[in-house]
């Protein structure tokens, strides 16, 4: 498989289950008002079919029965095309109701209430008036409905009991957030498929389009390092894709431009996700800005094992440090080893005592000494 064809495969899979919510709401639509079209034409069929009755042009109820078949299969044989329109307006309106804010809807609703409320009371006291008939109260009613439920929604503040429009929901302790948004560099490093194999991570992950751009622009870079790390990239995304349990998005929403870090944040903030990365920059920034972050670094130290000062290893010194007599060793799971007084023991194994160990940006720092050694 190219590495075109691994992008297209999961764009397409994030575009296809958007493609599928959306036809399946035209689709309802449609389907919906085909069925009114023909009970419209049946009761058209039925009201022209008494008249010829009555009339004495057509005999007996049989024809009566027949002819407002006939409209029903009629209006439903001719009522694809405007069918088809009704399904694509009652999408569209679907698709406006569902960006309403809830603060909003309950703002209107609230009006519309109050609006009500006030149309019964002036009801009572107009009602002695010369000329005020019920469509003089409809008109109250409407105009008070709408104007109230339209000032309470743009003065959403003014009402106590809503939340505030710029106030973030708050998720239970231990609740999942929705989603979790890919960065390119935790998709490149690799680890990432070994955190979700061994059951560490669940949920619906969400890869940002302009995130899956950038992977497939690296991969088509003329640099033969960059181009690896991109094709890496994509085929670890191929491979999560076919994990059993796990989700994948191709998240399409408009965040606006600028850089990639920035449209990440603002990616997370509107839908209420965390960012996993291993960038220690991006990391930062976000956190200032309330995004909860999974950074793969931050989980690789955490998990890697505790030596405290005394404790002996045996290790295999690979190359000399940068202060005079260091020597440098690596653990199994590369942590970096810096003993002293070992640097004329390159290419040998030795056993050493642990003294201190530091934990840096980039990880965990161990000092060690040789066993034996005076200052050990």
């Amino acid at each position: 498989m190219t590495t075109a064809d691994k992008s297209d495969r999961v764009r397409l899979q994030g575009d296809g289950d958007a493609a599928v919510v959306k036809a399946g709401g035209a689709e309802l639509g449609k389907a919906v008002a085909r069925w009114v079209l023909a009970l419209l034409g049946g009761a058209l069929g039925y009201l022209i079919g008494s008249w010829l009755v009555g009339r004495g042009a057509l005999p007996g109820p049989n024809n009566l029965l027949f002819i407002t078949i006939l409209g029903v299969l009629t209006a439903y044989l001719f009522g694809g095309g405007p069918a088809a329109r009704a399904g694509r307006a009652w999408e569209s309106v679907v698709q406006r109701a569902a960006h309403i804010r809830p603060d909003a809807a309950l703002a209107g609703l609230a009006g519309a209430t109050l609006g009500l409320l006030v149309t019964v009371l002036l009801n009572n006291i107009l009602a002695s008036v010369p000329g005020f008939t019920w469509y003089w109260s409809l008109l109250v009613a409407v105009v008070l409905v709408v104007g109230l439920g339209g000032f309470f929604v743009v003065n959403r503040k003014l009402l106590p009991f809503l939340p505030s429009a710029d106030a973030k929901p708050v998720l239970p302790h231990g609740a999942a957030a929705a989603g979790k948004v890919l960065d390119s560099s935790a998709v490149i490093d690799g680890r990432l498929l070994a955190v979700i194999q061994a059951n560490f991570l669940e949920g619906r992950l969400i890869l940002p389009h302009f995130v899956l751009t950038e992977l497939q622009r690296i991969a088509d870079s003329d640099d033969e390092l960059k181009r690896q790390r991109g094709r890496r990239g994509l085929e670890t995304l191929d491979l999560i894709a076919a994990t059993d349990g796990m989700t994948m998005e191709v998240a399409q929403d408009d965040v606006g431009k600028g850089p990639v870090d920035d449209r990440l944040v603002r990616l997370c903030q509107q839908r209420g996700a965390d960012l996993i990365t291993t960038d220690y920059n991006l990391t930062r920034v976000a956190a200032l800005q309330g995004v909860r972050v999974l950074n793969v670094h931050q989980l690789a130290s955490a998990v890697k094992a505790s030596y405290l000062p005394g404790e002996r290893l045996a290790l295999s010194i690979v190359r000399q440090g940068r202060e005079s007599g260091q020597g440098l060793a690596y653990l199994e799971d590369g942590t970096m080893v810096v003993v002293e007084g070992a640097g004329d023991r390159v290419g040998t194994t030795i056993d050493v005592v642990v003294t201190s160990s530091l934990q840096t940006n980039m990880g965990r720092m161990i000092f060690a000494r040789p066993t034996g050694s005076d200052n050990a």
